[in-house]
């Protein structure tokens, strides 16, 4: 199961890598490919939040009862529920944009926030949590944690990439090579 979030994030990191090659054209005054971007953001609103977190949160929550690096595993929980907030504001912030009602320093700051803020919470987990969740959860803690959160196909690197992310999939992998 954690292979299984290692590898989510690695996708995430490609999504987030092309979106920081976007936002980098829009603070060098080049007109970015605004469908994409938010593609790319209603992809992490629709998967990572909506599949891959409340894995992890269940992952957490058991870790919890063993009472290791709670502080941090609490913050982390916490940060889900705020990703979510930051993303949320970023779709609706991006698509005013591009009706032409958001300014585009505002929209500029807040993809900076969103890329740093998202790539220090996957490099935490990776870095303090997983290793803990390997040494510490049993088999019959993953298959509990595994019965308990229903898994999802990934719409843009799943089995079958859905038509609505057949764009940013191509994208994502020209983009990669």
């Amino acid at each position: 199961m954690l292979n299984k979030l290692l590898i989510e994030h690695d996708h995430i990191r490609k999504t987030l890598n092309l979106l920081e090659m976007l936002f980098l054209d829009l603070c060098r005054g080049r007109t970015p490919d605004l469908s994409i971007m938010r593609s790319i953001v209603v992809y992490i609103q629709e998967y990572p939040e909506q599949s891959h977190h409340p894995l992890e949160d269940m992952i957490y929550s058991t870790l919890l009862e063993r009472e290791e690096k709670v502080s941090l595993l609490h913050d982390l929980v916490t940060e889900h529920t705020e990703l979510e907030l930051v993303t949320r504001k970023l779709r609706e912030s991006l698509e005013s944009y591009i009706k032409g009602t958001f300014s585009k320093e505002m929209l500029k700051h807040q993809l900076s926030t969103f890329l740093i803020r998202q790539r220090q919470h996957i490099y935490t987990e990776e870095i303090e949590i997983y290793p803990v969740a390997q040494r510490l959860l049993s088999k019959a803690d993953w298959e509990k944690i595994q019965s308990a959160v229903s898994c999802k196909d990934d719409p843009v690197f799943g089995e079958r990439t859905q038509n609505d992310y057949e764009l940013l999939y191509r994208e994502i992998e020209g983009n990669n090579k």
